[in-house]
């Protein structure tokens, strides 16, 4: 990952004057994050807003930057070294950091310069983190994201599980690198949560390829997009499913996040017809 942060030190170290650097920062080369310390430009806001506080970003402020699923409406999670002396605003470096719900921090033993210089910590870290904070079926979501565009491989999951407590190894193994999108990861952990059978991307004759397939029998697809441009083909796969004696249910990205109870009671009552 390339360099997004430098100190004042460093940037003398490169041969930038005192002059050079303000003036860099008046024509936007640079951004000033906090006293001493200068970001490129063009650098995830999430990314500036952590390192103003004190520290780089870990668990969803890191995902988020990274391309990788987050949880809706995530705060900012900043990894903060035990030493750093003053922790400031994310908003505004003149301000000391008040307690805020918007802010999580992750106390560390130590972090190495170029870890900082990068604005997030070594991936391993960003998911012992994100066990910790957020709700199991969006830490299983985000995992399978990761597993699926190769930010993790699957023995990576054994390192992230030895940094984390007892009860949160579970999560690392029911990630699925097959996922193709957040929701579909939320529901299929939740639904096998219940103790219910649910394969993912499954090809079936007559139908083509479903999000997931309950105990054999329930098809469940999944839209994350706020509009279906497939509506009638959605509609004849449908009917072809109803052919080969299955049954199907389609849920929104809204629905699987904000409304999970519902979703689970038509699921159950279809398995139970």
């Amino acid at each position: 990952m390339h360099h997004r942060f430098w100190t004042t030190q460093e940037l003398r170290t490169e041969g930038w004057s005192k002059h050079s650097v303000a003036d860099a920062v008046a024509k936007g080369r640079l951004t000033l994050v906090r006293r001493g310390h200068y970001a490129a430009p063009g650098t995830p806001e999430g990314l500036v807003r952590a390192m103003r506080v004190g520290g780089p970003a870990t668990a969803s402020t890191a995902t988020q930057a990274l391309g990788i699923w987050t949880e809706p409406e995530p705060p900012l999670d900043v990894a903060v070294p035990l030493n750093t002396p003053r922790l400031r605003d994310p908003d505004d470096a003149a301000l000391p950091l008040l307690p805020r719900n918007d802010v999580r921090l992750h106390w560390v033993q130590h972090l190495t310069r170029s870890r900082s210089a990068t604005g997030i910590v070594p991936i391993g870290m960003v998911f012992q983190h994100l066990l910790q904070v957020v709700r199991p079926e969006f830490a299983v979501a985000a995992l399978d994201s990761a597993l699926h565009d190769r930010f993790l491989h699957p023995r990576d999951l054994a390192t992230i599980a030895a940094g984390v407590p007892g009860h949160l190894q579970a999560l690392l193994g029911a990630a699925d690198g097959r996922r193709e999108s957040g929701i579909e990861s939320i529901a299929r952990y939740l639904l096998q949560r219940l103790g219910l059978h649910v394969d993912v991307q499954v090809q079936i004759d007559g139908v083509g390829r479903v999000d997931l397939l309950v105990e054999g029998r329930l098809i469940i697809e999944l839209d994350g997009r706020k509009w279906h441009p497939d509506f009638e083909l959605d509609r004849r796969r449908d009917a072809d499913a109803a052919i080969g004696r299955y049954r199907t249910l389609r849920f929104t990205w809204k629905q699987v996040i904000y409304d999970w109870p519902r979703v689970q009671a038509a699921v159950l009552a279809a398995l139970a017809a």
